[in-house]
């Protein structure tokens, strides 16, 4: 069940990022470097042992990887 809400934020987030690039100012470039710093937040609290959020930290790395891709492909 779990990994059902999971899937249903990602592509959730997936979406909504999606749109906010399309109808936003903001480069390309700042777009990647959100989901950059995401990806790096995410890592270090799944490296940190004395965090445990239940999993929920490697929906940030995703989140931010999704930043990241759409950045990439954003044009300006």
């Amino acid at each position: 069940m779990s990994i059902m809400l999971a899937l249903l934020v990602l592509i959730l987030v997936f979406f909504l990022a999606f749109l906010i690039a399309r109808k936003s100012n903001i480069s390309g470039t700042k777009f990647m470097l959100l989901g950059l710093s995401l990806i790096l937040v995410g890592g270090i609290i799944a490296v940190d042992g004395n965090s445990d959020l239940g999993g929920f930290e490697y929906l940030i790395v995703f989140i931010g990887l999704i930043f990241s891709v759409i950045g990439f492909g954003k044009e300006n």
